[in-house]
């Protein structure tokens, strides 16, 4: 109930944020079609850098700042279908690199990453949630704490630790379906650290 609060208001902060962004995008879509049960269908996924505490978006953040991507999916099809809503471990892979290199995952989520797919906990502990995708719609669905913030840390699981100053590329992978099951493209995005 609480990533669904948090979910929710992500979506508000990064709609009303962009009604007032004439800032063109960065990033370049690509898709792969997926759903829950293996079979193709027509759902995009879309990953976009947003301020610190979901704030409005934006593609520049100061050493130690944190960072956070929102996740949104659309439905192509003409009717309404569900995403899976479960944990990061389960679910995304994010890739992120600085001049073609390929930034490593903290040593701590590296582990639970291990961990969580050799115990299979998915199946047996994690209670995941169902999220209407309605036709044509995009829909904010998660968000991914990439870095946390050095001065005052929330305690959110990053994936990365701090970054140094200079320009990343990012794009990641999605599982719709709540444990297991093939994943979805998301497209490329930038976005810079600056001292």
């Amino acid at each position: 109930m609480g990533k669904a609060t948090i979910i929710l208001i992500a979506m508000i902060s990064v709609l009303s944020a962009s009604t007032g962004n004439s800032k063109p995008s960065l990033a370049a879509r690509s898709q792969l079609q997926v759903n829950e049960t293996n079979q193709p269908s027509g759902i995009d996924l879309t990953i976009a850098t947003v301020g610190p505490m979901l704030g409005p978006p934006t593609d520049h953040y100061t050493v130690g700042e944190q960072v956070l991507i929102t996740i949104s999916m659309t439905n192509r099809s003409s009717q309404s279908t569900y995403a899976c809503v479960s944990s990061d471990f389960y679910q995304d892979l994010p890739k992120l690199t600085k001049n073609g290199q390929l930034i490593p995952y903290t040593k701590w989520e590296t582990d639970l990453l291990r961990n969580t797919r050799n115990e299979q906990t998915c199946e047996r502990d994690d209670l995941p949630e169902k999220m209407l995708l309605k036709a044509n719609e995009p829909t904010v669905v998660d968000f991914l704490v990439l870095v946390d913030d050095l001065r005052l840390p929330t305690g959110a699981q990053a994936w990365y630790d701090p970054l140094k100053p200079g320009v990343y590329e990012m794009s990641m992978q999605r599982r719709n379906g709540c444990c297991d099951g093939p994943m979805i493209e998301s497209n490329k995005i930038r976005f810079e650290i600056v001292p």
